[in-house]
């Protein structure tokens, strides 16, 4: 009957002769094609000094612990397990607090009630197109960022050139460093960053005139003299170095430190 209300019947038999897909929206922009996409990666090493905070075109990806230096941030970055973030940090009073009511939104392991800003890192999505080589923050960051469509990316304070990290995570930073430089990203290193930065060219500039490896002089300033060590029986304690004594007098707490031992 003319001028009768469509059915709900109706309305799927019409659907489903519907042959044309929809049209996209005409503001429809595929991320990264056409368009600059920077993005500044924020540590707490001096160079993030450096960083583009005042440069509203630059997004700020900050590692948590960043966070109390940085007037703007784009994304939170904390990647621990749960009983590592609500520990007590030396770099801010009340981490898990501040994570409460983070207006900012950050990337974790998991979904948390208790944070709810935080979003589910897409590991899965990330280990199924990448190589399973991510031994620091800076990794994670850096491949999300490549599935994101990024343009230009920026080291500022990652330095990772403390003893306990020059090797796992500084090698893990600059590999990555590498991939996106090998997918056309524009990288930038401020001064005194010591990423990607010993300026000899192997064979051509690597050894003197006595055959000495001067690169191994600038990666290791400081030469291992094993006459120093001091032998210890473990198996006694009266023969054990005692552990240092925390300022405040507490005594370490292992099981938050990544070191913990089992005798």
């Amino acid at each position: 009957m003319m001028g009768s209300k469509p059915t709900i019947a109706g309305l799927k038999a019409a659907a489903l002769r519907r042959v044309v897909p929809p049209e996209r929206p005409p503001s429809y922009e595929p991320p990264g094609l056409g368009r600059l996409r920077k993005i500044a990666l924020i540590g707490t090493a001096e160079t993030y000094t450096f960083a583009p905070f005042h440069d509203p075109s630059w997004e700020i990806w900050a590692h948590s612990s960043a966070i109390p230096v940085c007037p703007r941030v784009d994304r939170i970055f904390d990647l621990h397990p749960k009983h590592i973030w609500q520990g007590k940090k030396h770099w801010h009073k009340d981490y898990a607090g501040f994570l409460g009511t983070c207006p900012v939104p950050i990337y974790m392991q998991e979904k948390y009630k208790t944070v709810p800003q935080s979003i589910r890192y897409p590991k899965e999505r990330i280990l199924s197109e990448f190589r399973r080589y991510i031994t620091s923050q800076t990794g994670w960051m850096i491949a999300l960022a490549l599935t994101e469509g990024v343009t230009h990316l920026g080291f500022y304070g990652i330095h990772y050139a403390h003893v306990d990290e020059r090797g796992w995570q500084l090698a893990c930073a600059e590999y990555w460093i590498g991939v996106a430089e090998g997918r056309g990203v524009t990288i930038a290193i401020p001064p005194g960053s010591p990423l990607l930065k010993n300026p000899l060219l192997y064979g051509y500039e690597s050894h003197d005139a006595e055959g000495r490896n001067l690169m191994e002089q600038r990666a290791n300033p400081k030469k291992f003299d094993a006459s120093k060590l001091q032998i210890v029986d473990m198996q006694n304690p009266a023969g054990r170095i005692p552990l240092m004594k925390l300022h405040n007098g507490e005594q370490p707490n292992w099981a938050h430190s990544g070191h913990e031992h089992h005798y």
